[in-house]
């Protein structure tokens, strides 16, 4: 998830604020005029940022093999060819590396057109993502990775980058085939991730959220 980074290192400040507190055990005092909150591990900043990142393995068992992913992907939803490439070539882009592994792995289908003859359904939950966050949905590109068999297997399964091994991010914005094995785990996960952030006063890319 973008912005984990910054979810964790914010957690880790906020669990260090917490580590030195005194006081009774009914759950904190005031010292030096600041109000010290004690907390059980699991409900420390630091603890509840480990449950997060153990949210955001999904377990392998539950893929089907079906190759659908690999078979008919985007990047990030809804972007272009173009804007992946662009985004690749960005020194500041802090994706650039994944777009740079996306755009070597992954090829370009031709049109649209093609790609709902192989996922129909796919398709149209792309562009209806696409349309709903204000993109223009007939310029998502779709793409196929150029290592995936005939079996459905990968053959640089070893070797293959972060970005697949970290597929499929638990996210309100991931984007599924229709009756992928992750979907129902996926948004099981994320609501919880979602709730943990919203307690620690973070937004959903791990950052503090604007005040007012």
């Amino acid at each position: 998830m973008a912005g984990q980074d910054a979810f964790e290192s914010s957690s880790k400040s906020l669990s260090g604020s917490s580590s030195g507190s005194s006081g009774p055990k009914d759950g904190g005092a005031f010292a030096g005029g600041i109000h010290h909150q004690t907390f059980s591990k699991e409900q420390s900043p630091l603890g509840l940022a480990e449950e997060v990142a153990q949210l955001m393995k999904m377990p392998q068992s539950l893929c089907k093999q079906r190759g659908c992913c690999c078979r008919v992907a985007t990047f990030k939803g809804s972007l272009s060819y173009d804007e992946i490439k662009a985004m690749a070539n960005d020194p500041n882009e802090p994706d650039a590396d994944n777009a740079r592994d996306f755009v070597t792995l992954f090829i370009p289908y031709e049109n649209q057109q093609a790609v709902r003859q192989i996922a129909p359904e796919f398709v149209d939950r792309v562009r209806e993502a696409a349309d709903k966050k204000g993109s223009d949905p007939d310029k998502v590109s779709f793409f196929h990775c150029r290592f995936v068999g005939e079996d459905n297997r990968c053959g640089v399964h070893e070797d293959r980058p972060s970005g697949c091994r970290a597929y499929p991010i638990p996210h309100a914005k991931t984007i599924f085939h229709p009756g992928c094995g992750f979907e129902e785990q996926s948004r099981q996960n994320w609501a919880r991730i979602a709730a943990i952030l919203d307690q620690l006063g973070l937004d959903e890319t791990g950052r503090p959220k604007a005040s007012g």
